[in-house]
């Protein structure tokens, strides 16, 4: 993609509530999950091809311009932040336990590109879709005391548009923000509202009693470099068999594809920089897992991570590592409390942000799987999305995936950020390419 596309912004504004937050909810109090998340965004692209003349969703004008439909993305954000209050609020510092939901409201941005969606769908480049979410770096103090939610809307040359979104990681995980999406786009009509109750599970703590909070950080990492890779249905029922194991007869998907990119980032560091010692951090989404479940409604950040350590002595086979994988998951499912005991959650929290800064030691990942969440289904009126990616959230060592739009179905996207010098090893894996194709146009 030619570095000379720039997107030029309309208009800038400002969008609020519609009704304003009642004064006996104008103090939110934060979880200890909250608190302890990373400050950074969450970013999220939604492509829309030019009007659907099939989607007849709310009884929309199909031909309507770009200006009619950013002003209808404007009344339905605003009407479904009467639900989602603290995402218009504000995080007045790091040591914060409350977010103030004084209706200062989320950024909405209009812009606009002189670059067709097909052109733009030409082996992406992330340095043009970093201009179409309105925040430069994901990962950036603005997340935890500026705005909460950013959006912005661009008009594409074709006729189509791109929403971006980006959430800060204090108030919501990937299935909180697919539930905000979800209510935005019905114009609020989904079955349940959401339900902000982390707090009653997981109080928050004082974090005035550290000289810096104890955030989970991301890893630092000088010259990143993501690359976008993606495995179609074929290739990952090909690895699937290639993985399986008597441990593990029937690898998931995710498993199949998780291992081969851990197995590669793995080689290259051992060639680059003889570090063998591994650990691979999954988050896990822990609604299901308590006693009684949590509603699917349960809003914030409702995570925690399954850790899985490969030691220098130990294979690197792609069995080896599925079956690895298999069983650091089962061993969480069967030891996670199904009572939430604070004080444990804490004391798990506060060692994960000291093991964190330990990178000189071995080499630590950090995974998400967005697979099977249907981001694919989010209409505001003028269709489905074409592509929806998450390749912006990038961080040192950070494997992000989610389903692709493949023309066999069932595929794969993974962006994988890694140092320069590991990833040219990496994007020259045979093993690798012979399963995954990089950076291909999307479909």
């Amino acid at each position: 993609m030619a570095m000379e596309k720039k997107v030029q912004v309309i208009q800038r504004a400002t969008i609020k509530p519609s009704s304003p937050t009642p004064h006996h909810l104008s103090t939110f109090k934060m979880s200890l999950l909250d608190q302890f998340s990373p400050d950074m965004y969450v970013p999220l692209i939604l492509f829309y091809p030019p009007n659907d003349p099939n989607s007849v969703l709310h009884g929309l004008d199909h031909l309507l311009t770009f200006a009619e439909k950013t002003q209808h993305l404007k009344k339905t954000l605003s009407q479904t932040l009467n639900k989602f209050y603290p995402f218009a609020g504000r995080i007045t510092s790091r040591f914060a336990s409350i977010i103030e939901c004084n209706d200062d409201g989320i950024e909405f941005v209009e812009a606009k590109i002189d670059c067709s969606m097909p052109k733009m769908f030409e082996r992406p480049d992330t340095r043009l879709l970093k201009q179409l979410v309105g925040v430069a770096e994901p990962d950036r103090e603005e997340a935890g005391i500026g705005h909460l939610l950013l959006v912005q809307a661009t008009f594409l040359q074709c006729g189509g548009m791109a929403i971006g979104v980006s959430i800060s990681h204090k108030v919501a995980d990937a299935a909180t923000l697919l539930m905000f999406l979800q209510s935005w786009s019905l114009r609020c009509c989904v079955e349940n509202d959401p339900e902000f109750g982390a707090a009653s599970l997981l109080p928050p703590t004082d974090l005035t009693i550290y000289s810096d909070p104890p955030i989970i950080q991301t890893l630092p990492g000088e010259k990143c470099i993501t690359s976008r890779l993606v495995f179609d249905a074929k290739n990952i029922e090909a690895l699937q068999r290639k993985s399986a194991s008597e441990i593990v007869k029937r690898p998931t998907r995710v498993e199949a594809v998780t291992a081969l990119v851990w197995k590669s980032a793995m080689d290259a560091y051992m060639i680059s920089s003889n570090k063998a010692t591994s650990l691979f951090n999954r988050a896990a989404n822990i609604r299901p897992r308590t006693a009684p479940p949590l509603p699917e409604n349960f809003a914030g950040n409702l995570f925690a991570m399954v850790s899985t350590m490969l030691n220098n002595n130990e294979s690197t086979d792609l069995q080896v590592l599925v079956a690895k994988l298999r069983t650091s998951l089962e061993d969480f499912k069967k030891y996670f409390p199904k009572k939430l005991d604070v004080v444990e959650v804490k004391r798990a929290l506060e060692g994960m942000c000291q093991f964190m800064i330990k990178d000189d030691e071995f080499e630590i990942f950090g995974c998400s799987s967005w697979c099977r969440f249907p981001f694919y289904d989010i209409d505001f009126g003028w269709g489905k999305p074409a592509w929806a990616t998450n390749c912006l959230l990038a961080f040192k060592n950070s494997i992000i995936m989610m389903d692709a739009p493949t023309s066999d179905g069932g595929g794969i996207e993974v962006c994988l950020t890694l140092e320069e010098e590991e990833m040219a090893l990496v994007e020259s894996n045979q093993e690798l390419l012979s399963f995954a194709t990089l950076n291909p146009s999307v479909v």
